[in-house]
């Protein structure tokens, strides 16, 4: 049987917070039995598998450690997520990233340069990811940074999905997205190499997405110019259909469907 995610306090003090955070998210504040839970510490949310007590839990924090490096040094040109998104002559779509996850495709497009909205249908994802970004911005903001990148480019949407565009209408229609970025979870076989922890936390929690074909259709009527697919490097296309272009990294592919060129820039 499965549970709804709880967020709970991971000590007595942080329990009205957490309890207005749960409120904020709509999760349940009382212990649902679920696997996995979502704990306000006080440096954040963590995102805690009970049945694994060995897997440190899932924390996202993109100012300090590994996150943080990656953000900074990361984002340009030579990215093969950048290359297959274009930003040729100057250009810098507006792009809605469809599957946001924990948001590092989208923040890395962020820094380079392009405004991106992110959207996760899972609600603890999302609340792990929004949470993340809104400390990013007010670290930022404290630093008396508010020109900085996070700040000026990176949006969270409501916890939603395309496949239910009707619920997020009005968002998608004010920001014609040019470019629709989808990062489906691809199910992995059991024989195949083992994947970092935080990703089995995802898969576990989240499982396959197997409505993912259905993606695809649904991004190409939404973004008005290209939609961008990653894939493992030898998954087959996504709904069967071919792309207009592809982009190689050492693990993955980028699946590039253009419907149109990206308009000129402007001046």
């Amino acid at each position: 049987m499965s549970f709804p995610v709880p967020l709970l306090a991971a000590e007595p003090e942080l329990q009205a917070a957490a309890a207005a955070l749960a409120s904020e998210y709509q999760l349940p504040a009382t212990d649902t039995g679920a696997d996995f839970l979502l704990e306000l510490t006080r440096e954040g949310l963590q995102l805690r598998w009970r049945s694994k007590p060995e897997y440190q839990p899932l924390t996202l924090d993109y100012t300090r450690g590994k996150q943080a490096w990656r953000q900074q040094l990361g984002g340009g040109k030579q990215e093969a997520v950048v290359r297959a998104v274009g930003l040729g002559k100057g250009f810098r779509p507006r792009i809605i990233d469809a599957t946001a996850g924990l948001g590092r495709d989208g923040l890395m497009l962020a820094h380079a340069g392009c405004e991106v909205w992110l959207l996760e249908r899972n609600p603890a994802i999302h609340a792990l990811l929004q949470q993340a970004i809104v400390h990013l911005q007010q670290f930022h903001l404290e630093q008396e940074n508010a020109e900085h990148w996070s700040c000026q480019r990176v949006h969270m949407l409501p916890p939603g999905s395309l496949l239910n565009a009707a619920d997020i209408q009005e968002q998608l229609l004010a920001i014609a997205p040019h470019t629709i970025y989808l990062d489906p979870m691809f199910p992995e076989k059991e024989k195949s190499a083992a994947v970092k922890k935080e990703m089995q936390i995802l898969q576990h929690l989240v499982g396959a997405d197997l409505d993912a074909d259905s993606l695809l259709p649904a991004a190409l009527a939404v973004a008005s110019c290209r939609v961008v697919v990653k894939r493992p490097a030898r998954a087959p296309f996504l709904a069967g259909q071919t792309p207009s272009s592809q982009i190689a990294s050492k693990k993955h592919r980028f699946d590039v469907y253009i419907k149109q060129a990206y308009p000129k820039a402007t001046a």
